[in-house]
């Protein structure tokens, strides 16, 4: 029964989506796979933490020298 209507769902999504579709949205998602996993994320959280000087990262920063300073 749950091949019939995974084979239904599969005719009913050929039917709203073309070949030339599906190929485009698989292509679209291999690049933005590419893109994104090419940014490097170490530098970009390095600059963003030189630049915005957030909060939570001093209060990183302060709670590791303590825990070593203690031991």
């Amino acid at each position: 029964m749950s091949s019939i209507r995974a084979r239904a769902s599969r005719i009913i999504l050929r039917l709203i989506i073309s070949d030339r579709q599906i190929w485009l949205i698989a292509a679209g998602l291999i690049a933005v796979d590419l893109l994104v996993f090419m940014i490097p994320i170490v530098p970009v959280l390095a600059a963003y933490v030189l630049v915005a000087r957030p909060a939570w990262f001093k209060e990183f920063i302060d709670d590791v020298y303590d825990r070593t300073g203690s031991h």
